[in-house]
This record gives structure tokens, C-alpha cells and sequence, in this order.
């Protein structure tokens, strides 16, 4: 037969679009958007499709927004999402950002649902936390609108740069981003989770949940704010004086073996892993509005290895200190040591950069207009210090029969995960610096960038659960082509990183062709169970 005659062949890399489309198809970004950002009857681009490709960009190759258009033009966008890429200018992007600030909520409560209802997440533990996202330039208040979060330079970000403050709910199920919201960038951690839960609630039907944070999930303002609302949490105390004379005066004999070992310490000997000791006491907390009284559960916890790096810093800062005065003591009455009221100033700041101001006996004082500085280990604060080494007091509302003791540790224990996600976000998805130049438009791209990595969760989520109705934990040969490992979202949309969609322009119309796919892909197509999608 003769060749058909064939125009143009054109190439564009595919790399893991099918499975980001697949997943938005079915976490229904698109229709949800559609729905509550409606465009106009002859828009040539919808906000939906603006949003899906800012989307897939962060979850492939992210880019600046002004980098979009070459990006989109290389990539199999057009044929993937129906989306004209020459459409992707400047001024539509910024269209579809100010159309997302005004629906951020309902956006992400109808995403919320579709994954819970297609993905069957657990809802009944949820982590919280803050985290900072960096900004590029100076954002002038005037400039910005006050009905969204304000730049403003606070904790956690970097010298000079303002920033946002964005904090996220996940699940312990997967660890998947289930809520976010943008705060200003100046706001504390402190009092955040309250209102935000009620946002939560508002949008997603939520059951009988635990919700679990660090310390500054419990602050006096917020205790009651979750109590108002029937939720359960877990969060360790800050330090305080009254924690640390109950944790003294507790009975010796009523220490227990907690039963929890960390993952990274499994593979150890017993004798070699942490061990921790747990001890229960009830504690009394009166509504400040209601006067309603209620019994919560304070667990006080030792922990071996953090008793014993206590020690050890301790120690290691006692020596240098000790090594600073003999220093001082050596160079009294010369260069800047010729007063007393030098030598004072230079051993309360040496003492203070150590931290160990209570753990040394100072005395500076003149004989015959010479200052003489004599110094000792105070023992006895020592040995109190280490009294309290180790310890920390978690606190919670959820009920014993539903977890003990040593539930409670491995529950708490669970935080790690929505640190891991945020350095998910800020590593691959690249969610900063952000050069977005209006705060409204900051705030809808944060919206992207959360259900980015909502879908990014997923498929680490959907590829392990896969794995384990196999008796699995790894996929062969997935790093590197020759090395087994666990799935991730990170290594699982690089695994596609070099597939090709082969475009045939013919006389009548052009023909698809995807690059062969090696057998690990294959294999990880079948984990996932995507589908292809139809192509043009």
C-alpha cells in the first residue's frame, strides 16, 4: 500500500498530563470551576481551562506565570485539555486569578467532597499547621485589596521579603491536603485553627474528627472555639512552670511502657529503639463563656532519646562556657576586660549565647580598683534541669475507650505528615518565591497550587493503597529505571518525564500517537488505573 501523504509531524512532550487529567477529571476541578466561575459565551479559554493548565504546569515543569505560554506550547497541553495555548497571555491568566479569588471557598469544599466521595478518604484525623510563603517585591498597602490576605513581613519567612501565611488541613489518611487558607503575613500561628475550621464546616460535611496540631493549636482563645464546635483534639502543651511541678510531683510507680516505635527506628534491635513512658492525669477546664465544666486528658510523655539529646547539648554547652569564662578569667583587667562593669557585660552575654545562665555561680567584684571574677557549676540546678529532661504533656478531649495512652502517642506522632507536605509544596511544586503582583491574585493562585498538591497526594496515595492489595510496598525498577522504591508523588510524575505524543498532519484531519511506554510504566499506568485521554 502506498504511504499516506502525510503534511507535518509535530512533537510535544507528554510526560505525565494523562494521569494529572485523569485525576482532575476526577477530583472535578474542572466542572466545579465551571460552575462557580461561569465565562463568558465567547470566551475563547474558560477560567476552568486557565486553571487546569496553571495546574499542570506546577505538577510537571512549574513556571513563573510569564512563562506559561512557552511552556504550554511545548507540552501536549492543546491536545490533552482543548486549550489553544496562543490564548495564554498575560491579561487571561489575570482574568481567571481575580474570577478565583471570589469563589476560593466553594471551589475547594466541592473539590473537598469529590475527593472524599472518589477517593473514600477517612476524615476522622486531621493535622493543621502554618507555614510561610515568600513574596517578590514590595506590595504597597494601598495598592492591595482589603478584602484578601495582606503582605506583610513576619515570622518564618526571609529577611527583607514580605510574605503570606497559608495554612492547610490534611488527613492521616494519605496525608492529603483537604483545606487551606491564606492568612496575612504578618499573622501568628496562635488562634488561626478556629475560624478556619468553621470555613471547613461550612463546605464539607465533616464526622466526629480528631484534629491535631503543635502547641500553638491550644491557646485560650481557641480551647473553647473547638469545644463550641464538638471537635476532639491533640496537641502538646507549651512549657510551663505549672506542667512542670505536676510532672514532678507525679508517683514514680505510674510510669507505663508506651507502645509506639517510629518508622525509621523498626528495623533496630528493641534495645536500640526510643523507649517512652507515659502517665495519665485528668484535668478539670471551665468554659470562660458557659461555665460548663469538662474533664480533658493530659498524657505526660518521656522520651529516651530526647532525655538523653538534652543531656548532651547541655553538657557540650556547659563545657564551652565553662572554657569562655576560664577565657575571661585569664584576660581580667586587660584590653576591653578592665572594669567591672566589662567583665560583667562579657560573661552575662557568654553565658546567655550558651543557655546556661542558671547552671553557673558568677561573682564579679574590684579589690584595689581591679575587677576579679570568680565562677562554679552549680550542681544542684543541674541536677533539677535533668529532673525535666525529655518530657512533654499532650493534651486531649478524645475519649479512652476510643484511644489510650499509647493511641494517643502514635496519633500525635502522625504530625510529621503535613510538614513532609509542605515540603512537597515547596520543593517540587515550587509554591515560592511568588511573583504574582496583587494580593487577590496571590490568593487565587495559592488555591492552584493547594489543589495541585491535593492531586499530587493523591496519586502517592491511590499507587500505595494499589501496592498494598498486593502484599506490596515498592515498584520495581522506579528510580532511575533500576531501583525499587516506595511510590511518591514526586517520583511517580517523573517516571512519565519522557513520553511523547506523536501529532500526523494529514489531508483530512491528524493522527495521535503516544511515545512506547517502557514496562515500569506500563505497570504504573495499570497501579493507577488512569485513562488515556482522547486525543484533539
Amino acid at each position: 500500500m502506498p504511504e499516506r501523504p502525510v503534511r507535518r509531524r509535530l512533537v510535544r512532550m507528554l510526560g505525565s498530563l494523562p494521569l494529572i487529567a485523569d485525576f482532575a477529571r476526577r477530583l472535578e476541578i474542572q466542572k466545579t470551576i465551571e460552575k462557580e466561575c461561569p465565562s463568558r459565551g465567547n470566551a475563547h479559554l474558560t477560567h476552568a481551562q486557565v486553571a487546569l493548565t496553571i495546574l499542570a504546569n506546577r505538577l510537571t515543569q512549574p513556571k513563573a506565570m510569564d512563562h506559561l505560554l512557552a511552556w504550554a506550547k511545548k507540552w501536549a497541553v492543546r491536545e490533552t485539555f482543548g486549550i489553544d495555548p496562543d490564548r495564554l497571555n498575560d491579561d487571561r491568566i489575570a482574568r481567571c486569578l481575580d474570577a478565583l479569588a471570589e469563589k476560593i471557598d466553594p471551589i475547594q469544599g466541592a473539590v473537598t467532597v469529590a475527593a472524599v466521595r472518589e477517593f473514600d478518604l477517612d476524615l476522622s484525623q486531621l493535622h493543621w499547621d502554618l507555614t510561610s510563603v515568600v513574596l517578590q517585591g514590595e506590595y504597597p498597602p494601598e495598592e492591595q485589596d482589603p478584602e484578601h490576605p495582606q503582605p506583610r513581613r513576619g515570622f518564618g519567612g526571609e529577611e527583607g521579603c514580605k510574605q503570606l501565611r497559608v495554612g492547610e488541613w490534611v488527613t492521616a489518611d494519605g496525608a492529603v491536603p483537604l483545606w487551606h487558607e491564606s492568612l496575612d503575613g504578618n499573622r501568628a500561628d496562635v488562634g488561626t485553627v478556629g475560624a478556619t475550621m468553621e470555613a471547613v464546616k461550612k463546605e464539607v460535611p465533616l464526622p466526629e474528627c480528631l484534629v491535631i496540631g503543635d502547641t500553638k493549636l491550644l491557646s485560650a482563645e481557641v480551647l473553647p472555639k473547638l469545644r463550641d464546635q464538638r471537635l476532639h483534639f491533640l496537641a502538646p502543651l507549651p512549657k510551663a512552670a505549672e506542667l512542670d511541678r505536676e510532672f514532678l510531683s507525679l508517683n514514680p510507680d505510674g510510669w507505663q511502657p508506651l507502645d509506639y516505635v517510629a518508622q525509621r527506628q523498626e528495623k533496630l534491635p528493641p534495645e536500640e529503639r526510643t523507649q517512652y513512658l507515659g502517665q495519665e492525669v485528668p484535668w478539670e477546664w471551665t468554659h470562660p463563656k458557659t461555665g460548663e465544666k469538662q474533664v480533658f486528658r493530659r498524657l505526660y510523655v518521656i522520651s529516651s532519646e530526647e532525655r538523653e539529646t538534652c543531656r548532651k547539648v547541655r553538657g557540650q554547652q556547659w563545657v564551652r562556657a565553662a572554657t569562655e569564662l576560664n577565657k575571661v578569667l585569664a584576660g581580667v583587667g586587660k584590653g576591653r576586660l578592665k572594669t567591672r562593669e566589662q567583665v560583667q557585660a562579657r560573661v552575662e552575654k557568654l553565658l546567655a549565647e550558651r543557655r546556661v545562665q542558671p547552671f553557673f555561680r558568677v561573682l564579679v567584684r574590684e579589690e584595689a580598683g581591679l575587677p576579679l571574677l570568680e565562677w562554679e557549676v552549680d550542681g544542684e540546678a543541674i541536677t533539677a534541669a535533668e529532673r525535666l529532661d525529655g518530657y512533654y504533656c499532650l493534651l486531649t478531649r478524645w475519649p479512652k475507650e476510643q484511644a489510650d495512652a499509647s493511641a494517643l502517642l502514635r496519633r500525635w506522632k502522625g504530625e510529621w505528615q503535613i510538614e513532609r507536605r509542605f515540603s512537597d509544596w515547596k520543593g517540587p511544586l515550587k509554591v515560592r518565591p511568588v511573583f504574582v503582583t496583587r494580593n487577590k491574585r496571590m490568593a487565587a493562585l495559592v488555591l492552584l497550587l493547594h489543589l495541585a498538591l491535593m492531586l499530587y497526594c493523591l496519586l502517592e496515595r491511590e499507587a500505595r493503597r494499589a501496592l498494598a492489595r498486593r502484599g506490596q510496598q515498592k515498584v520495581r525498577r522506579l528510580l532511575a529505571g533500576h531501583v525499587d522504591a516506595v511510590p511518591t508523588g514526586e517520583n511517580l510524575l517523573l517516571a512519565f518525564e519522557h513520553l511523547f505524543l506523536f501529532i500526523e498532519e494529514e489531508e483530512h484531519g491528524r493522527e495521535y500517537h503516544v511515545s512506547e511506554m517502557f514496562p515500569e510504566q506500563e505497570e504504573l499506568w495499570k497501579l493507577l488505573g488512569c485513562q488515556m485521554p482522547a486525543w484533539g
